[in-house]
């Protein structure tokens, strides 16, 4: 009796039945049967009505899911009739009981009782559902699925093409133009499904891409933001402020990949640490908030991957190398009909009206859209001619946001934007911006503009007016200064033609004399074809005359660095020519002395070097290294570092006392920034940070992490001997100190009675001046 008993409370409490299933899955087999049998019949009769609460159909469907592997033959139906009912019945069913089957059917997927293929689809279909909770366990699942099915170097091409060919039906379907209905909610997070495994270079491909492309002309602005955001930044993560309640991720639900935000504030523990008792808890809280600080600051600065991506900073785990992840913009179809179709919707919002019901977009939203539309025209180098003079109407210092757009239109410049359309927006900026009665950060925006337009296309700037603008490199500003000497640097490595003679330089005017066909600027449309691998002639310095160029050059940077402030000097065609000469001279010892080395070296070289160096001298013509041979790892490396030695030695600062004596105190900052920056400008996009310049934006430099300072302690090591004392070095060399040297350390009344000394007292005022004057011009000579 007491067994017939256990027996029937045991069919009644699933989770001790549950229990003894998984333990001894055999001896409970008709037990299980008995709950199959009893699904079944629970089943038909839910569906008569299903919109019932139904908490036990709720619990069996749990128990089922969880032993369901034990009897993989007997169960095989169970995930199809689930999917079955979630796909006739999920708009009406209750929420809890919805979220239940669907839990059910994510754990049969994790244990392989069910492909993905066939709950996939379902799982999109379910976003439509008015079910935040729902839709976040959904996101965190498919996310999380398409990562296994695609870890390593395996890719399931069939499942990728079939979710992303089912997203794009979704994202363009004609429900999902609608602002208020079921489908806009499944886009939005069908295209959020599509940008998060990009971000974790899972869909890479150019169909992924595109998907999202489709997003950019959704009428929806939650949805064409998102998606626009993406283009602007593929690696970071949009911020909450663009998604509202509805459709917000929750970090919450514990979906496996999501960290957690922290919220600290260093100051205040640290505060509290110095002022609290000591105890190993505030000691704890202190390190956590430190590392949770370092943290962010280096994810700020680039150097550590986002939240969302799968690397723990810190992990054992073995790190594999970088997937390889193309830019986004590079995989879009058809970049010229996307950027035409984006300025389009812009046009449209900026001259419609909101009478009859029309929906005008805000100025923030059109302004992201531009964003877009300049990165386009940038990367592709593609010919919009109305975004042009559409932006003429932005050119104001009033304008909301005039930095950023500012930036946008030197990012829609290229070298192969025609100049006549570019010039009323160069002379817009010129007399709206950079005029005396303007501010001097409004100088300097306007500054920074030009100069950052002429770096991708130099014709694009008059000549009258840009002499007009390099003459404020004597404006009392420092940062309008900074920005014209930046520009003038420009035009003296592009285009140093349209300068006057007295601001081209030395350098630029000697290229000018010797009239190389190399050193030509370039017209519009016109490309310089590689002659061989870039800076492969510097291989063919020897490596110990890098000390011996240092010394060499020292002079020349000296000189090349008074350039900008003197002025009158340059005016003169003699002093030039004294210059050419002196330049000349020292060029002729850099030549002996390299060739002495070079000389040296090529006795050491061995046979087959010699062959060809001796086959190459009875030619007559000098061939490249790249043409005798193929260039190692070893080879390139050299050239960049000899390339990055010889950007420091042109932008080596003179001491503070040379600055102080010859008049050129501000070099450093006008000289390195603008070399900075227009590094910066021909390298990547401009922001409205580099609009405003270093000066006027504040902007705190980072502080360099230990391996940036003992790479700077390495490169400053080169080239000198090894630190040490001068009474180390004395001792080392075996002498003490001379007569002359010991003499500067006496006390005054040892030598007070010495002739030298009492015939200084006795000097007359003329001998005093002329051996003052001889000082002064020994001091001039810098001791020579």
């Amino acid at each position: 009796m007491g067994r017939k008993l256990r027996s029937s409370n045991l069919l009644s409490n699933l989770p001790q039945l549950q229990n003894l299933i998984k333990r001894d899955p055999q001896s409970y087999e008709e037990e299980f049967s008995q709950q199959l049998h009893h699904f079944e019949a629970s089943l038909a009769i839910f569906e008569l009505k299903p919109d019932e609460e139904a908490k036990e159909f709720g619990d069996l469907i749990n128990f089922l899911s969880q032993v369901a592997r034990c009897y993989p033959e007997k169960s095989a139906q169970f995930p199809t009739r689930l999917v079955e009912l979630l796909q006739k019945h999920y708009p009406v069913l209750n929420a809890e009981l919805r979220r239940s089957i669907v839990q059910a059917l994510v754990l049969l997927r994790n244990r392989g009782m069910v492909s993905n293929t066939k709950v996939m689809p379902l799982f999109f279909t379910l976003f439509r559902c008015h079910d935040k909770k729902l839709r976040s366990l959904l996101y965190s699942h498919i996310v999380n699925d398409v990562k296994v099915a695609n870890k390593g170097k395996h890719r399931d091409h069939k499942l990728n093409k079939t979710l992303q060919s089912f997203m794009y039906t979704m994202i363009t379907a004609a429900d999902a133009q609608d602002k208020h209905g079921e489908g806009a909610i499944a886009a939005k997070k069908s295209l959020d499904v599509c940008i998060e495994l990009y971000r974790k270079n899972i869909w890479t491909d150019a169909k992924a891409v595109n998907v999202i492309v489709q997003a950019c002309f959704s009428p929806i602005n939650k949805i064409m933001l998102t998606a626009v955001q993406f283009f602007l930044n593929p690696t970071k993560k949009a911020d909450s402020d663009d998604a509202d309640d509805e459709d917000e991720e929750e970090s919450k639900s514990g979906g496996a990949g999501k960290t957690k935000k922290h919220n600290v504030n260093f100051m205040m523990i640290q505060h509290q640490s110095n002022v609290n008792k000591k105890t190993k808890h505030r000691v704890r809280v202190l390190e956590k908030a430190t590392r949770i600080r370092k943290r962010e600051q280096a994810r700020r600065d680039g150097q550590l991957p986002g939240d969302d991506d799968d690397e723990v900073v810190g992990s054992s785990k073995k790190k594999t190398g970088p997937a390889v992840n193309f830019d986004a913009l590079s995989l879009v179809h058809d970049p010229q009909g996307f950027a035409e179709k984006l300025f389009a919707r812009v046009h449209r919002s900026a001259t419609a009206t909101k009478r009859g019901g029309n929906t005008v977009d805000r100025f923030e939203v059109r302004l992201i859209l531009l964003k877009l539309i300049s990165r386009l025209i940038g990367h592709h180098q593609l010919q919009l001619m109305a975004f042009y003079p559409f932006l003429q109407r932005y050119l104001q210092p009033h304008q909301m946001e005039v930095t950023q757009i500012l930036a946008l239109l030197a990012n829609a410049s290229h070298a192969f934007t025609p100049p006549d359309v570019l010039q009323p927006l160069i002379r817009a900026i010129a007399d709206n911006f950079v005029s005396d009665h303007c501010a001097p950060e409004v100088m300097s925006a306007g500054l920074n503009t030009v100069r950052a337009i002429a770096a991708r296309q130099p014709l694009a700037v008059d000549p009258d007016l840009l002499n007009d603008l390099v003459m404020y490199r004597k404006h009392k500003d420092k940062g309008v200064m900074m920005a014209a000497r930046s520009l003038l640097l420009l035009y003296r490595q592009t285009n140093p033609e349209m300068l006057h003679r007295r601001d081209r330089g030395r350098e630029a005017t000697m290229n000018l004399s010797a009239g190389g066909s190399g050193n030509a600027p370039l017209g519009f449309g016109e490309i310089r074809p590689a002659e061989g691998v870039a800076g492969a002639e510097l291989l063919e310095l020897p490596s110990d005359s890098d000390s011996q160029l240092e010394y060499i050059s020292a002079d020349e940077d000296q000189a090349s660095g008074e350039e900008l402030d003197s002025d009158e000097e340059l005016e003169s065609d003699e002093e030039q020519g004294s210059d050419e000469e002196s330049l000349a001279s020292s060029n002729d010892c850099l030549d002996t002395a390299l060739s002495d080395e070079s000389a040296s070296e090529e006795e050491q070289e061995e046979e087959p070097t010699e062959q060809t160096a001796a086959a190459a001298t009875t030619t007559g013509v000098k061939k490249r290294v790249d043409m005798m041979r193929i260039l190692t790892s070893e080879d390139f490396a050299r050239i960049e570092r000899l390339k990055r030695r010889q950007r420091h030695e042109g932008q080596r600062q003179p001491s503070k006392k040379a600055r102080a004596e010859d008049g050129y105190s501000d070099y450093d900052e006008s000289e390195a920034s603008g070399s900075d920056s227009q590094s910066e400008d021909t390298g990547g996009m401009v922001d409205g940070w580099d609009i405003l310049g270093d000066y006027h934006s504040r902007r705190r430099r980072r502080k360099a992490t230990y391996e940036e300072r003992m790479e700077s302690i390495r490169s400053g090591r080169e080239g000198r001997e090894k630190f040490s004392s001068s009474k180390a070095k004395r001792e080392k060399e075996g002498r003490s100190l001379s007569n002359k040297e010991k003499r500067k350390t006496k006390n005054f009344k040892m030598i007070a009675h010495k002739r030298s000394v009492v015939s200084k007292g006795k000097r007359s005022l003329a001998q005093k001046r002329r051996e003052l004057r001889n000082h002064i011009v020994k001091q001039k000579k810098k001791g020579f």
